[in-house]
């Protein structure tokens, strides 16, 4: 068994290899969603539709909530998939059509999220189930509850988290080889009216012994050490894939502007100054372009000349001139590039849609945006 291991490990790499891509040579990137796609040949018609649209840059994700979409060692395959081997591996497939239709693929990870849903995961080695005491807990020593329609999320503060997410990240960067790992959901979620967090033992001990403080003696102090928590998941991150794969790219999904992001302890600006990330995408999501505008030159202030991806929503633009309107703004701003969400605002999903848009006007989308990211 072990002598048929290697090969095996090495499969991936060997198929995802090809010429580095740096950071500052991301121009049009495209989110992929882990719903756009079911089978082996849904994913090849992704890249293929990615690449033929002009796309240089795919964002495809692979972790959503404690469950992946490649063949993992640390965590199991994803619910879509019922827990099990579909018999194809997404992200090598991925990566195998990026290097036949020369675009690069960067595997999203949505970091701290570990369930979406309001009942637990059924598979009992879900961490949700084996790790209960990386959930969050709020002043009132509650978990943080079951949504239906949003995330529970892992405890940034808790080395042992950090850990895992670090190494999920590396062990992608390892056995894929792919251009870059971008990462989402890297951050608290919004504040909760009547809910701070987190609050277990461990976290307050560990802030303790660093502040000699607790949460109550001081706020501003209590914020800031919740943001060096991140930071210091990002910096970890970092520092396992330059060991794993030099070549691979560190990008961030991060909130629109500096101050919003302040309040779900995201220091983007550091990470981006510091190198600690090699690119942010400040995800304006906006249907007015006053604010759109605005935003994109605090981020460029912000960001004092590193790489700045502005993330659009294409998804909330009933008017493609919109989408079109504020690619031109991104582009006199100076900004490096932009990412646009998402691919099922332009190409019909998977079967595991959870919405899918109007044919009409994604075929409107089509011809008209997508024309100007080939260029023409």
């Amino acid at each position: 068994m072990r002598r048929l291991l290697l090969p095996l490990l090495l499969l991936p790499i060997a198929a995802c290899s090809f010429l580095p891509q740096r950071a500052k040579d991301i121009r049009y990137a495209i989110w992929v969603t882990r719903w756009d796609y079911g089978t082996e040949a849904d994913v090849r018609d992704v890249i293929k539709n990615c690449a033929k649209a002009g796309f240089d840059t795919v964002l495809f994700q692979v972790r959503g909530n404690g469950t992946v979409f490649y063949r993992s060692r640390i965590e199991p395959w994803a619910e879509q998939f019922d827990y099990r081997d579909p018999g194809f591996d997404p992200l090598w497939v991925a990566c195998d059509e990026a290097r036949m239709q020369g675009v690069q693929v960067h595997a999203w990870v949505n970091a701290l999220p570990a369930w979406r849903g309001a009942e637990p995961p059924e598979y009992e080695r879900h961490l949700f189930h084996t790790r209960p005491e990386w959930f969050m807990v709020d002043q009132d020593k509650r978990r943080q509850s079951l949504k239906a329609d949003y995330y529970v999320v892992l405890n940034p503060c808790l080395p042992a988290v950090r850990d895992h997410i670090a190494s999920v990240c590396e062990e992608i960067a390892r056995n894929y080889g792919v251009a870059g790992v971008h990462l989402d959901y890297i951050r608290f979620l919004e504040p909760e009216a009547g809910h701070d967090y987190p609050y277990d033992y461990t976290t307050l001990r560990l802030y303790r012994d660093a502040t000699g403080k607790a949460p109550a003696d001081d706020v501003v102090a209590w914020d800031n050490w919740r943001s060096e928590q991140v930071t210091e998941l990002v910096r970890e991150i970092r520092r396992r894939l330059r060991v794993a794969n030099r070549r691979c790219v560190l990008t961030a999904a991060v909130f629109s502007t500096p101050e919003k992001a302040t309040s779900v302890h995201q220091d983007w600006v550091h990470w981006l100054r510091t190198g600690v990330v090699d690119a942010a995408f400040p995800m304006n999501y906006d249907t007015d372009d006053r604010r759109f505008l605005e935003r994109i030159k605090i981020e460029a202030e912000a960001a004092h000349g590193m790489p700045i991806v502005v993330g659009i929503g294409v998804h909330k633009h009933a008017d493609p001139a919109q989408t079109l309107r504020q690619m031109e703004m991104v582009k006199e701003a100076g900004m490096q590039g932009c990412s646009l969400f998402a691919y099922s605002s332009f190409f019909k999903p998977g079967p595991m849609a959870v919405k899918v848009e109007e044919a009409s006007l994604r075929t409107t989308r089509r011809q008209r945006i997508l024309r100007k990211v080939q260029g023409r």
